[in-house]
């Protein structure tokens, strides 16, 4: 039953972390399935009200254009319901409105009047008209749908007092085979067919289905369209072949019983040879020999036949001396039975919806992850690259004035005695730092073009005589950010831009303000250790202050940048500058063993924290979450000279680094963790 069926599942956001909850609804419409919702929230309503109207079926009679329908339902009315049904086989005449006929006592009752409104609505949201008493007005309003979808997907509903004595209302549906001019509008595929869709959006309302068909037309493939759109709706519920205008010939009706089109069809959709009935073409009157649709009819049937009435249907699978007709079909409908079945039939479906709805949003969910992810990788990448010597592969650093004044503080601390005072009051960061601003402003940063970066870093590398120094411009990372495949298609180079700016500039106004004493004095010991004592005081130290000058030069060149109208990114290898300048004086004892020491240390106390720092500003101003399933971000360097391997290292988190304002947001999905309660 639908209280046994819980629809408070949630989809708990990962991020941001503000609990953010979607229910059922939002979820759908977030993983663009909306209509399995509406459905969901229909059928719920169909079965709600199914319930409460168990005894109080109602039979849809659908089939094919001209096979008489209408006349189908209006053997079952009153004179005066009768003279309300157009009929006939011009457009004029035709059904074209979903037409609810239902026992007079159900209208004139103003709480049952209110539970069938509400049942018909979950099948028609768009309203309901009631026909009119007059034949004429009333055929006009069968027709008014004709051309008019809107029109058409507005039911009709009419009373009439015969059918109390039925208990059972009647849906006279529209043929699906009218191509309406207003189809054209709605820009519809081949496959697309809006009173089909109506009459499957029907039959939630119905609980057994009479198929009107012309024998000739009994192998047309939309009788199988129009089965299948019945049973995907209703598996269970009863369903009745009406085949018309059967050719009175002999062995008839056993023929058309065996015939293969007719039996496919039984056993494709579950129908009782009980439930197939058939009436013969009554145009075709017996002559001579040959016999005519009277010597195939019971003949209680051919007595009481009214030409206005026809036709007039039978069980074949009886014959002829059946007793039974369309009117005794309906009297001995078990209601509580198809009702119980209907019920059934809804609460399948609404289980089966459930089922999808959790599967269309499992896929949001798993989809949503992956484009976050790949974002999250590609963004990673790029940041690493830029943190990277792509030569080596091994770790640069980023020397701000904060890190360029410890490791100065570290040398002195960790230097023989006799050199403490030169190396402190010496400087080397301070004077370098007035030199590179000098050497700066000779650029005209802000009209470097991407082809021109390399250009600048060979200019910095001769200036600074540095090996290494890696300088990304934002305009460059827009540009081949935007080639890579993890990158939205959508994504205009100007919003990259944009977005890298602010990364730059943010990464310069929150600088890493404290190190690891501790591991830069045990790394700068490893470097004084390296020397022999007379290298220390003749070669090493010189060496040392004129390296750490170089050196000093990087850290204010990415603040110089914005200063001179540019932003840009600057990082350099510490380790490989020291070395370089000691090696151009010395021949210096263990220096392998040192630099390699030197630039593990560096690597834990800059590189990764400098890059987590970069990577989290990053991912904010792209919109994309800092960590992914609270899974470790692991990054890979090589160290000193360890050949072609790499090392593996965790990207620490920055707790003290608040979240900053997204600038160009790669995508709206978001990282779901779905709970089914």
């Amino acid at each position: 039953m639908v209280q046994a069926v819980t629809l408070n599942s949630q989809w708990i956001s990962n991020w941001p972390a503000d609990g953010t909850a979607l229910d059922l609804p939002q979820a759908l419409d977030a993983a663009q399935h909306g209509e399995i919702s509406k459905d969901i929230s229909a059928i719920q309503r169909s079965l709600e009200t199914a319930q409460k109207l168990s005894q109080h079926p109602i039979l849809a009679v659908t089939g094919q254009l001209n096979s008489g329908k209408s006349s189908v339902v209006a053997s079952f009315l009153s004179p005066s319901g009768r003279a309300r049904v157009p009929r006939g086989s011009s457009s004029s005449t035709g059904t074209h409105r979903f037409v609810y006929w239902v026992p007079q006592s159900w209208l004139d009752d103003n709480a049952f009047r209110e539970l069938l409104l509400d049942l018909i609505a979950t099948a028609h949201p768009n309203g309901v008209e009631f026909l009119d008493t007059d034949p004429e007005i009333a055929a006009e309003q069968y027709r008014s749908g004709r051309d008019q979808l809107e029109t058409l997907s507005i039911p009709l509903i009419a009373g009439d007092s015969e059918l109390d004595k039925l208990g059972t209302g009647l849906l006279d549906c529209p043929d699906i085979q009218t191509h309406d001019q207003s189809d054209d509008q709605l820009n519809l595929i081949p496959a697309d067919n809006p009173r089909l869709d109506f009459l499957s959006a029907a039959a939630r309302v119905c609980s057994a289905f009479l198929v009107v068909w012309n024998r000739a037309a009994i192998r047309d493939r939309l009788v199988e369209i129009m089965l299948s759109a019945l049973r995907q709706r209703m598996a269970s519920a009863p369903l009745y072949l009406l085949i018309n205008m059967i050719r009175p010939e002999e062995g008839q009706p056993e023929r058309t019983m065996k015939d293969a089109d007719v039996t496919r069809l039984l056993e494709q959709f579950s129908i009782p040879k009980s439930h197939v009935y058939g009436a013969f073409d009554f145009a075709i009157e017996g002559r001579g020999d040959r016999p005519g649709w009277r010597e195939f009819t019971p003949a209680r049937l051919v007595r009481n036949f009214d030409q206005a009435e026809a036709p007039q249907f039978y069980p074949l699978a009886e014959g002829i001396q059946s007793r039974d007709d369309l009117l005794t079909l309906s009297r001995d409908l078990d209601a509580a039975e198809i009702q119980r079945i209907k019920i059934s039939d809804h609460q399948t479906e609404l289980n089966n919806l459930l089922h999808q709805a959790s599967q269309s949003i499992s896929k949001w969910v798993a989809d949503s992850e992956e484009e976050i992810s790949n974002i999250h990788e590609g963004l990673l990448a790029t940041c690493h690259r830029m943190m990277t010597d792509e030569r080596t592969g091994e770790p640069l650093q980023i020397m701000s004035p904060e890190f360029a004044s410890a490791l100065h503080e570290s040398l002195v601390r960790t230097a023989p005695f006799g050199l403490k005072l030169p190396l402190k009051l010496a400087n080397p960061f301070d004077k370098a730092y007035d030199s590179a601003k000098k050497f700066i402003r000779t650029l005209n940063l802000k009209s470097l073009a991407t082809d021109k970066i390399k250009d600048l870093e060979g200019e910095l590398k001769q200036h600074l005589k540095l090996g290494s120094i890696k300088i990304a411009s934002s305009d460059a990372l827009a540009r081949r950010m935007q080639s890579q495949r993890w990158c939205p298609a959508d994504a205009e180079i100007p919003e990259l831009e944009n977005a890298w700016n602010k990364v730059f500039e943010t990464f310069q106004k929150h600088p890493i303000e404290s190190f690891d004493k501790n591991l830069l004095d045990r790394s700068s010991q490893d470097r004084w250790d390296g020397f022999s004592m007379m290298q220390k005081f003749t070669i090493g130290g010189k060496a040392l202050l004129g390296t750490l000058g170089g050196l000093a030069a990087v850290c204010g060149i990415a603040t110089l940048a914005v200063d001179g109208g540019a932003t840009f990114f600057a990082a350099t290898s510490v380790s490989h500058a020291i070395n370089g300048g000691i090696a151009a004086a010395i021949a210096a004892g263990g220096s392998a063993v040192a630099m390699a020491g030197f630039q593990e240390s560096l690597l834990k106390d800059n590189t990764l924290p400098y890059l987590s720092r970069l990577f989290s500003i990053t991912c904010d101003c792209f919109h994309i979450p800092r960590a992914i399933r609270d899974e470790p971000t692991e990054v890979h360097f090589k160290i000193g000279d360890s050949g072609s391997s790499k090392t593996t290292y965790k990207l620490s988190p920055s707790p003290e680094l608040p979240i900053f304002p997204a600038v160009t947001p790669l995508t709206d999905k978001r990282i779901w963790d779905k709970e089914d309660n």
